[in-house]
């Protein structure tokens, strides 16, 4: 039975992608990315706006492992286990971890709204 606050149309179920993203950085980390991936394995199944926010949540993720892989692995081989790369190190994944959490949660909103993702449209 409806109420009076209801959809007029069925939801696009793309806050499902964004929600594991989130979940990924934030609670369960390889659970969530194991999640993802497997709705990116599966996202042909979908409507087009879930698979756009599946895509984005999934490139999002792999973007942020590379970015603070690469940003710790480069400065340990210049500074070695000194007190410049662990100051580096941990400033470095702080910043960008909270980047990747706020696009998430932007990204959230717009999945909620049904808009397409902030991501560049080539990849999608």
């Amino acid at each position: 039975m409806r109420y009076s606050g209801g959809r007029e149309k069925a939801a696009s179920g793309a806050v499902v992608p964004v929600v594991w993203y989130l979940l990924n950085l934030l609670v369960i980390p390889v659970i969530g990315f194991a999640v993802l991936a497997w709705l990116y394995i599966h996202r042909s199944e979908n409507g087009e706006l879930r698979q756009a926010h599946t895509q984005a949540a999934f490139f999002m993720s792999v973007i942020g492992a590379l970015l603070i892989g690469a940003g710790v692995a480069l400065p340990w081989l210049a500074f070695g286990n000194t007190g410049h790369f662990w100051t580096f190190a941990l400033v470095w994944a702080i910043v960008l971890h909270t980047g990747f959490v706020l696009w998430g949660m932007v990204s959230l909103a717009f999945a909620m709204s049904d808009k397409p993702p902030l991501f560049p449209s080539v990849l999608l």
